[in-house]
């Protein structure tokens, strides 16, 4: 017997073996591929995740500083704009108040020409002035002996002295052209009066105070015509922060009542006390509006003009503004989430190729060229890697390949395959150990054959009892070493066939002759 002869034995062993391995690499590389899938659905995830929370956290972010900073921003040039306002129209009223001032100033000054108070003159005068100032109520003189000189012909009150009267007093006290907070008439007790005095001079000396008087309604309607923005008004304010004029009639001034400011509009209370040329201040009004009280003081005189701004219109501009900034900021999303988009789509792509060059390799094809990246990142050496690792697969795999199939031809001396490296080394152990252990079996199988010819060919030469219970005995403890080196092996019990006991009886006939 050859050991070609015995050959049959390894290909069980071999398809044994080549299973054990098969599934070991499958399960290697099905790990890998799992393992690279979910990797690779993981990053897309996260990566979207991130991103998504990203995005809305800068738009919230970006949103909330945009608005917070847009709307101070807003709020502070609406402040800004009120004031300018404020001022423009107190510019107005300043402009009114002037014009009545100068009508007494131009009076006084044509009388101090002349050099003396003449009835006549002063009548002359005053007439030809009220004739081009129709919307004055009173013009006229009081002189420091007493007199009182009118236009138009109008008749002072009898018995009351104009040298009592505030607004003379007030200006002989000054000395200069000064503005009177409204009061009752003397000459007509239903009206309520406003009146621009000035003094007269002859030789240095006080000799008369030229005074001009304005109908506070009058004043009431001027300040309405100012050009207000929609929602907003103005309110005028004397010098003892009583309203002179007013949306609300019934804080206008008349005979029988004068408002305090403080005392309808508390909000600006702190500005009145406080004499600052300009302030603001916020609250509701008589309607209950929320609004932005902005007053500013006069320049020629103590009384204050003040506007009440609509917040409404304020929350406009702001909500305008907050539409533009969300406009913008969902805009600038769109572009990020476009550029992340295309950012992603690169990234993953190259590692989107690494599943079909894992899925080729797990249905054995090693000859497989992978082109994952082409820059030299992370995606480059995991490239190099990984062909590194499939070029040592492959040469393992072929070493596996060559000792088995050689194994299977019955060569059993062939070469050890080199110790693997890593987890493998029992692997390419365990081959080795198998091939050295059937090289002994076959080997101590062949020296049994060899013996068992021997043995038959000397039976056959003789014919003593003795001799042959010898051959037999050998024989036997040459079987019993051979159950012992193949007693550690498992096998599967043999089938047969009903062809293989086509000649059984046959075989029994013929025995039987025989014996």
């Amino acid at each position: 017997m050859t050991v070609h002869d015995n050959a049959g034995y390894i290909p069980a062993v071999y398809r044994i073996f080549r299973m054990h391995d098969f599934m070991d690499s499958s399960v290697i590389f099905l790990r890998r591929t799992l393992m690279e899938k979910e990797y690779r659905t993981t990053v897309r995830a996260r990566v979207t995740k991130h991103v998504v929370i990203s995005l809305l956290i800068s738009i919230i972010l970006v949103s909330i500083v945009n608005m917070t900073y847009m709307t101070r921003r807003i709020i502070k040039g609406q402040n800004r704009e009120l004031t300018i306002a404020t001022e423009l129209c107190g510019s107005q009223v300043d402009a009114w108040v002037n014009q009545i001032r100068g009508v007494t100033i131009d009076i006084a000054d044509a009388l101090e020409a002349d050099g003396e108070l003449e009835k006549d003159e002063i009548i002359a005068l005053l007439d030809e002035f009220g004739e081009s100032h129709q919307n004055l109520v009173f013009l006229y003189v009081a002189t420091e002996e007493g007199d009182m000189y009118m236009a138009r012909g109008v008749e002072y009150a009898s018995g009351v002295d104009p040298r009592e009267r505030t607004w003379y007093k007030t200006v002989k006290a000054t000395g200069v052209p000064s503005i009177i907070d409204p009061y009752i008439s003397a000459t007509r007790p239903d009206l309520m009066l406003a009146t621009a005095a000035s003094p007269i001079y002859l030789d240095g000396k006080l000799v008369g105070v030229v005074g001009a008087d304005a109908d506070v309604s009058t004043i009431n309607e001027y300040v309405s015509s100012l050009d207000f923005e929609n929602g907003s008004y103005g309110f005028l304010i004397d010098s003892e922060d009583r309203i002179v004029a007013h949306k609300n009639p019934d804080y206008q001034p008349n005979i029988n009542k004068v408002t305090s400011a403080a005392d309808v509009i508390p909000e600006i209370k702190d500005i009145l006390e406080s004499k600052t040329e300009h302030g603001l201040s916020t609250g509701r009004d008589y309607n209950g509006d929320k609004v932005t009280y902005s007053v500013s003081k006069l320049e020629n005189c103590d009384w204050r003009i003040g506007v009440a701004y609509s917040q409404k219109l304020l929350y406009k501009t702001v909500d305008r503004g907050i539409r533009i900034s969300l406009f913008i900021a969902i805009f600038c999303a769109f572009l990020i989430a476009g550029e992340m988009t295309l950012a992603i789509t690169r990234i993953l792509k190259p590692i989107e190729k690494i599943n079909p060059a894992l899925d080729r390799i797990l249905a054995g094809d090693f000859s497989t060229n992978l082109n994952i990246s082409n820059k030299e990142d992370e995606l480059g050496e995991l490239q190099d890697k990984l062909y590194e690792i499939i070029k040592q697969l492959s040469t393992m795999i072929s070493q596996q390949k060559s000792m088995i199939v050689e194994m299977e031809k019955g060569n059993l001396t062939v070469d050890d395959i080199p110790e693997f490296p890593g987890d493998l080394k029992e692997t390419s152990i365990a081959l080795n150990s198998i091939k050295e252990t059937f090289n002994d079996i076959i080997s101590d199988i062949q020296f049994s054959a060899i013996n068992l010819q021997s043995f038959a060919m000397g039976i056959n030469e003789t014919s003593d009892i003795e001799e042959m219970r010898a051959v037999f005995e050998e024989l036997s403890a040459e079987a019993n070493i051979l159950m012992e080196k193949t007693n550690r092996f498992k096998t599967v019990p043999p089938t047969y066939k009903a062809e293989d006991f086509e000649n059984e009886e046959q075989f029994v006939a013929d025995y039987s002759e025989d014996e």
